[in-house]
């Protein structure tokens, strides 16, 4: 609850220091008063952007500091900080001429995130503007998530995580795509070396293979007549040696000292002998043609693209095809990569979409007790034959597609101001001083579900008719029995129902103007703002006055 709220320097305010007390508190004053500059400066404390231009002429800098008893729901958010949790929770926000502010919260600098994370548990500010906000149905859904008290910081957590990670899929899908191309200029690559089957030192090889294959007819020339020497003719080198093997071996047997010569010259008939059988084969196994030089000469030329691709040298072919045996390999790691993101992506869908379908059926459930009491709320502010219904409307099969961060459904609000007719949009049908008793009426319906223990009302009930002003006094006092309730008001009917009562006044003087701001105590000062606010000085305004008034101080 709001206890006290001090202003200094702050537009037209010199200072104000302003006492809260439960119930219902009203805020009167002329039009062009400055009772804005209140409710602007506790948007301040919350969090609102601060702008040198709010600094008066009363100094060089703007304070404004707000006293709450402490809500029990912000232990955590000190606790994290290291913060003292007492029982009281001061909010202090100083405005420099650079339009820089400083922020304490209990005394600690802090800063405006600071401020706006905790004051969703403070205040809950409603102007006259809002009923612009009927027009929106994502305003609609809020305000029924908030009657029904259906939190949505899970949904929302598991949304963001289930897009991110969606996105991440998205991200190796398109990965993929691009590597598709490179991976079928890899395998492409890969066979070309398969094919080839290149043996290491090969192209040596076979260079020298041409090089005998391009003089296969002079080598045979040379080893027919090299044949014919060692065997092929009379007098050839194998019958002189045999010739000479028999004359030895008669003197070894006259003299066995010759035996060792004898035996060395045998050695040498059989490596004759040897090398002319390898003469021979040699010369049986050349080709009877250039077939096989158009082959050596076809794999050079095979070798040679291989080396002008992927060269410069053999080292370089096989290194490359180790190359794309590794990428290859990363790329069947980013497709199991791709297959474990899809289930991650799967789980994460089905859980969104269950919990969806749980916050939808609990909004069908909760949105015939929030119409009844709308409704009921718009009967007592002058629409006795309005019709108000909120409409859930969800897809018939849902998909994880259609789940956003608020769920899958639609919140609608439809109504009619009179019987027979059929109910459309409020955005449709609805004039002006309508939305602004339907807003009133989610207002006080909210009002008794709402977790903040500070409503206020900024000029709400501006376009309804004076009948109906009473209505919405008692309406306002209704919700101040559980929540403390401000409201700034035109209205007699709903001042005289308050509990407390401050008033805003201007003031102008010859080099200056200022806007006083005040607490209404006594009888006579309470009576003489009603008086004015019924617009007149007389005698009998006076008595009406009073006897609005007269409940207030018998219960005082």
């Amino acid at each position: 609850m709001l206890r006290q709220l001090i202003i200094e320097n702050f537009v037209l305010i010199e200072k104000a220091e302003i006492e809260f007390g439960p119930g219902l508190t009203v805020i009167t004053g002329e039009t062009g008063a400055g009772k804005s500059l209140v409710v602007k400066a506790l948007k301040l404390i919350l969090g609102a952007k601060g702008e040198k231009r709010l600094i008066g002429n009363f100094g060089k800098k703007a304070v404004i500091q707000a006293l709450f008893d402490m809500p029990k729901a912000l232990s955590e958010f000190f606790e994290e900080r290291g913060m003292d949790v007492s029982d009281e929770l001061i909010l202090r926000r100083i405005i420099s001429p650079d339009g820089k502010s400083r922020i304490f919260i209990n005394g600690v600098l802090s800063t405006v995130q600071d401020l706006k994370s905790i004051s969703p548990y403070l205040i809950s500010i409603s102007s006259q503007h809002e009923f612009q906000k009927l027009g929106d149905p994502e305003n609609h859904k809020r305000w029924l998530d908030e009657f029904g008290r259906i939190e949505l910081f899970e949904l929302k957590g598991l949304f963001h995580e289930t897009k991110k990670e969606e996105e991440a899929l998205s991200r190796l899908l398109k990965l993929r795509s691009r590597e598709s191309e490179k991976r079928l200029e890899l395998e492409r690559d890969a066979r070309l070396i398969d094919e080839l089957a290149l043996k290491e030192g090969e192209e040596e090889e076979l260079i020298r293979e041409r090089e005998i294959l391009r003089e296969t007819e002079r080598i045979k020339r040379l080893g027919n007549e090299l044949y014919r020497h060692l065997d092929g003719e009379k007098g050839s080198v194998l019958e002189r040696l045999s010739e000479c093997k028999i004359l030895l071996d008669r003197l070894s047997g006259i003299d066995e000292g010759l035996r060792s010569l004898f035996e060395r010259l045998e050695s040498l008939f059989i490596e004759c002998q040897d090398i002319f059988l390898s003469i021979k084969d040699y010369l049986y196994d050349l080709p009877q043609d250039n077939s096989r030089l158009r082959k050596v000469d076809e794999r050079l030329f095979k070798i040679r693209e291989l080396k002008r691709r992927f060269g410069p040298e053999i080292e370089d072919i096989f290194s490359y095809r180790n190359k794309i045996e590794r990428e290859l390999k990363g790329l069947d790691e980013l497709s199991q990569r791709i297959e474990n993101q899809k289930k991650r992506v799967k789980g994460l869908q089905e859980r969104l979409l269950e919990l969806s379908k749980k916050i939808s059926k609990r909004r069908h459930e909760v949105s015939r007790d929030f119409s009844s009491f709308v409704l009921r709320e718009l009967k007592g502010l002058n629409l006795p034959n309005a019709s108000f219904e909120a409409r859930v409307i969800s897809p018939p099969t849902p998909e994880p597609s259609d789940c956003g961060p608020k769920g899958f459904d639609e919140v609608v609000f439809y109504f009619s101001a009179n019987p027979g007719r059929r109910m459309e949009p409020v955005s449709k049908v609805a004039s002006g001083g309508e939305l602004s008793r339907i807003l009133l009426a989610l207002k006080v319906v909210l009002g008794r579900t709402t977790e903040h223990e500070t409503v206020i009302f900024d000029e709400i009930d501006t376009g309804l008719g004076g009948e109906v002003a009473e209505n919405i006094g008692k309406k306002l006092k209704k919700i101040g029995e559980s929540s403390q309730v401000i409201a700034i008001t035109h209205f007699p009917q709903i001042a005289a129902l308050s509990k407390g009562h401050i008033q805003v006044e201007k003031i102008l003087g010859g080099k200056e103007t200022k806007t006083l701001v005040r607490s209404l105590s006594r009888e006579e000062e309470r009576v003489q703002e009603i008086v004015r606010m019924l617009g007149g000085e007389t005698k009998k305004a006076k008595e009406y006055a009073k006897e609005m008034l007269g409940p207030f101080f018998r219960r005082a």
